[in-house]
């Protein structure tokens, strides 16, 4: 008896375990040593057409707080959200925003132009906007095959 399978239903079950393992990891990253002192913001990438457009959240911080790299094929945004400070009488009842230095790269889908990157900050929302490098034209060429009496090719 053959038995048929549908390999796509497993591959969207196994993505949906994968995306819940992912979410209760991040959502109790503060139990796993080392990562208590850092968090990693959001980041959106989309195009239009001459330009890559990468949006990250980054509520609190301050343009001179933030650093950005930026090379033809990805981006890197570091930076550091720095706890505000509270007497010494408060007591916390629930700690959930994540402080302390961040750095995220972000592998870019299509060379830019970095010296042409503008990058603005508003609401908490950092948008650096990039032309793509715009690519050589490819051209077909055919190469003739000539007979070679010795074998090789000159």
């Amino acid at each position: 008896m053959i038995k048929k399978t549908r390999p796509v239903i497993h591959v969207a079950r196994m993505d949906g375990e994968i995306r819940r393992l992912m979410d209760r990891v991040l959502q109790d990253r503060r139990n796993l040593g080392g990562l208590e002192d850092s968090w990693i913001p959001s980041v959106d990438v989309f195009e239009r057409k001459a330009h890559l457009v990468v949006e990250a959240e980054v509520p609190g911080l301050a343009a001179e707080e933030i650093s950005i790299f930026l090379v033809p094929s990805r981006i890197e945004i570091k930076g550091v959200k720095r706890e505000s400070s509270v007497s010494s009488a408060t007591r916390y009842l629930r700690l959930e925003r994540g402080y302390g230095s961040f750095k995220r790269t972000v592998p870019l889908p299509c060379a830019v132009v970095p010296e042409q990157a503008k990058a603005s900050l508003e609401n908490g929302v950092l948008t650096v906007v990039m032309r793509k490098l715009r690519p050589s034209r490819d051209r077909e060429v055919r190469v003739k095959i000539r007979k070679n009496e010795g074998g090789r090719a000159e």
